[in-house]
C-alpha cells in the first residue's frame, strides 16, 4: 500500500503549500530576469520582440526620456562607411543619415536577431569604440549588456492580423550608451 506523503486532513494544506512554493519559485525567476539597476529598469519591462509590451504605457512614455538596460543585437548594426570598416561582415548596412548610426536593442539575451527595437545614436567620437566593443562580443557569442538613456518613441505597426505598437529611441550622445553602470567598473 501506497502511503501519501499528506495525510487526508493535512491534504488540503500539503496542497495550498505546494501552490505557494510554487508561485514563490515562479516569481523569482521573473524578478531575477527584470531586476532594476540604479535608475535603468529592463527593457523587457517595456518590450517584447520589439513591441511595446503594453501599448498604454508606450503611449505614456511617448517622447518621454527613459533609462533602460537590454542587449545589443549584434545582427543589427548599422552605420556609414567608417562604421561599415570597423564592423566588417557583422556590418547590416547604411545608417539611417549621414550624421547617425544605428544598433537594435533587444530585451533578453536569448532574443533571436529582429526581436529588438532601433536605437538611434549622432556620430560622434564614442561612436567607434563602441562599435569595437560590440563587434568584438560579437565574434566571440558574448552577449553585450549596455544601459541606455534616451527618448523613446512609439509607432503603429499594422501586422497582417493585427496592429502592434512599436518602439524606437533617439540618444543626444554616444556617452549616454554605457556598458557598465560607474559602481560595476
Amino acid at each position: 500500500m501506497k502511503r501519501s506523503l499528506c495525510s487526508r486532513g493535512e491534504a488540503l494544506s500539503c496542497t495550498n503549500t505546494s501552490r505557494l512554493l510554487l508561485l514563490l519559485w515562479a516569481a523569482l525567476a521573473v524578478v531575477g530576469c527584470s531586476q532594476q539597476t540604479g535608475e535603468y529598469r529592463p527593457l523587457s519591462t517595456i518590450s517584447r520582440d520589439g513591441f511595446a509590451r503594453d501599448s498604454r504605457e508606450a503611449q505614456a512614455l511617448n517622447g518621454r526620456q527613459i533609462h533602460v538596460w537590454g542587449f545589443v543585437d549584434h545582427g543589427n548594426l548599422y552605420g556609414d562607411r567608417g562604421a561599415a570598416e570597423i564592423l566588417g561582415e557583422w556590418w547590416s548596412g547604411n545608417g539611417p543619415d549621414d550624421e547617425t548610426w544605428r544598433f537594435n536593442l533587444k530585451a533578453n539575451v536569448e532574443d533571436s536577431t529582429g526581436q529588438s527595437m532601433p536605437v538611434y545614436v549622432p556620430n560622434d567620437p564614442g561612436r567607434d569604440d563602441l562599435l569595437r566593443t560590440f563587434l568584438a562580443d560579437a565574434q566571440a557569442q558574448k552577449p553585450t549588456r549596455v544601459y541606455v538613456t534616451g527618448t523613446l518613441f512609439t509607432f503603429d505597426a499594422p501586422l497582417n492580423t493585427a496592429s502592434r505598437v512599436g518602439l524606437y529611441m533617439k540618444l543626444d550622445s554616444s556617452t549616454d550608451i554605457l556598458l557598465a553602470l560607474p559602481d560595476e567598473k
